[in-house]
């Protein structure tokens, strides 16, 4: 869902002050990022998923509890949390590709304005 806040972030609240990325289009954002931030995204998230990897291999659920509201003993909350996550997830790709569809064919999203980028 973060990255559908990430989409109007800039044309709504502003950009941050950088000398790589001069613009609110978010897809002219992603190629003027410096390559630099692309390899430290890229190892975040394989560390997060070599962290999950490992915890599965031991038997463990994979998760990261941020919020630490992950119920260890309550199985039936536990898939009730997972269902909840799948669903959020599965809402903010249909987003984002709502968004993209959007940006590169003017008019194919029927609730976005034509001009939407």
């Amino acid at each position: 869902m973060l990255a559908t806040v990430g989409w109007f972030w800039p044309n709504v609240v502003g950009k941050f002050a950088s000398d790589d990325v001069t613009t609110s289009d978010p897809i002219k954002a992603m190629g003027e990022a410096n390559l630099q931030w692309w390899a430290q995204f890229v190892i975040l998230c394989g560390t997060i998923e070599a962290y999950k990897y490992n915890q599965e291999r031991e038997g463990v659920v994979p998760q990261i509890d941020w919020s630490m509201s992950w119920p260890k003993d309550d199985v039936k909350k536990q898939e009730i949390l997972q269902v909840q996550e799948l669903k959020n997830a599965r809402l903010a790709m249909i987003g984002v590709a709502s968004f993209v569809s959007a940006h590169y064919i003017p008019g194919s999203v029927p609730l976005l304005p034509i001009d939407f980028q």
